[in-house]
């Protein structure tokens, strides 16, 4: 017999608030954006908590990453078993967690998208309900995707590569 759990959907907004006032007060205490004033750092964390849980969609990007976010940590703790069982702990390396960072961000960037999706569409090239759009945004849009724009994108892009490839030789 499986477990009804659906009354946790009532304490979804409360979970997200503390999710973020935690990771707030965690990077805050460990950079010490604000300084080493507990009271600040509390207080700064639970007002970013607060515009959280108030703003819809900010509360639904947290909601969408969470369980992804706990499926990644779950994963990596069975991979990380696993190569412990094999007696080779030399096996994962800085790599590894670069490649967790990575599929977080991925997770974010998708979470997002399905959150802001119905927000951004007019703003996409190739839109057909661009009637509900802002036209100084919209003017906007159609001036970053211009060919001109995006030109001058991958020429800069080309110029980071090639002097980071540079640069990184002569080291």
């Amino acid at each position: 017999m499986a477990a009804d759990i659906s009354a946790f959907v009532y304490f979804l907004p409360i979970f997200a608030f503390l999710i973020v006032f935690a990771i707030m007060f965690a990077v805050l205490n460990k950079f010490k954006l604000i300084g080493e004033n507990l009271f600040f750092q509390l207080f700064f964390s639970f007002i970013i908590a607060t515009i959280f849980v108030t703003a819809s969609s900010a509360r639904q990007v947290v909601l969408n990453v969470i369980p992804w976010f706990a499926v990644l940590i779950v994963a990596m703790l069975l991979l990380l078993f696993l190569v412990s069982f094999i007696g080779k702990a030399d096996i994962i390396g800085k790599g590894f967690g670069w490649v967790f960072v990575i599929l977080l961000i991925i997770i974010f960037f998708i979470a997002g998208v399905k959150v802001f999706a119905s927000t951004l569409a007019p703003y996409l090239p190739g839109a057909t309900n661009i009637k509900d759009a802002n036209p100084t945004l919209l003017s906007l849009f159609k001036w970053i995707y211009s060919p001109r724009v995006a030109g001058a994108f991958l020429l800069v892009l080309s110029a980071v590569f090639v002097s980071w490839i540079l640069t990184k030789k002569n080291k």
